[in-house]
């Protein structure tokens, strides 16, 4: 009629650090899955050119590629919204710098996803197409290097995720 109360099992040293090592264990398997989400990559909205325009870079497939999504000058002196006009396709003049995009075929070069190689950057200034690579230096910056035929011709440019820049300001 009466039910027992149940007893206190306490646990032997060997079952308790086998309970320890299964969490162990569990957590680094769980961290090791979690991690490289938190890692940093180039994906995101970049600063370019001192802050005169906003590249939103993008996974494309298994490569990156990046368009052009606020200027700091969207205007030409008329009032009228930039259009590509220095391009050497005419075709292609009155195609608008917002939206269009800059960025194309660039593939992760080391396992770290530090570096991307043999993309392409278009420069709507000179309307030229340049081979690009570009290597993430921390999470909030990145150099971007655009040539023609070897790295050694060519120029580096640094762009700031947008969002970071004060906290890039320390005196």
């Amino acid at each position: 009629m009466y039910s027992r109360a149940p007893t206190l099992r306490i646990p032997s040293d060997g079952q308790r650090w086998c309970f320890l090592f299964a969490i162990w264990l569990f957590s680094t398997v769980l961290w090791g899955l979690v991690t490289p989400v938190f890692a940093a990559t180039p994906v995101g909205l970049w600063y370019a050119e001192g802050g005169a325009a906003q590249v939103e870079i993008r996974a494309c497939g298994d490569a990156l590629c990046g368009r052009i999504v606020w200027l700091r000058s969207p205007l030409d002196e008329t009032g009228c919204e930039l259009h590509d006009r220095s391009n050497d396709d005419a075709s292609l003049r009155d195609r608008p710098l917002l939206g269009l995009e800059i960025l194309q075929g660039l593939k992760p070069a080391d396992a770290g996803g530090k570096v991307w190689t043999d993309g392409t950057i278009y420069d709507p200034t000179s309307g030229k197409t340049y081979t690009c690579n570009l290597r993430l230096e921390g999470d909030n910056q990145l150099h971007l290097r655009g040539y023609v035929g070897i790295p050694l011709l060519g120029r580096t440019t640094t762009w700031i995720r947008v969002g970071s820049e004060n906290r890039q300001c320390r005196p």
